[in-house]
């Protein structure tokens, strides 16, 4: 594939892309919702993401993913509902992942 086709599409996505999060702030100064609708997308929001994590944490393409990815995730997740700084988080999330692999138990 050619350099130029590439450096069109990437400017033609990011043109598209802007496109959409400026439709986005327009309407959005111009829509109005009632407090229950707001309350339903905050919880639709955060029905999505708690999906995502969970597919991601049980699941590697289409085989479980193991036990010592879904105690790393356990960890981290006891971890920041302490309040830990996420850096913390993330490094002992992954340490507990690492290790655990390597003992054996996948």
């Amino acid at each position: 594939m050619e350099l130029h086709l590439i450096i069109i599409g990437i400017a033609i996505l990011a043109g598209g892309t802007y496109l959409l999060r400026l439709t986005g702030f327009m309407l959005g100064s111009r829509m109005t919702f009632s407090e229950d609708a707001r309350s339903l997308l905050t919880d639709s929001a955060t029905t999505l993401l708690l999906a995502v994590a969970a597919i991601a944490t049980l699941y590697e393409g289409q085989e479980y993913a193991g036990f010592a990815r879904l105690f790393g995730v356990i960890v981290g997740g006891v971890l920041a509902w302490k309040k830990l700084p996420l850096i913390v988080v993330i490094l002992s999330a992954a340490a507990t992942t690492a290790l655990l692999r390597q003992l054996g138990i996948s």
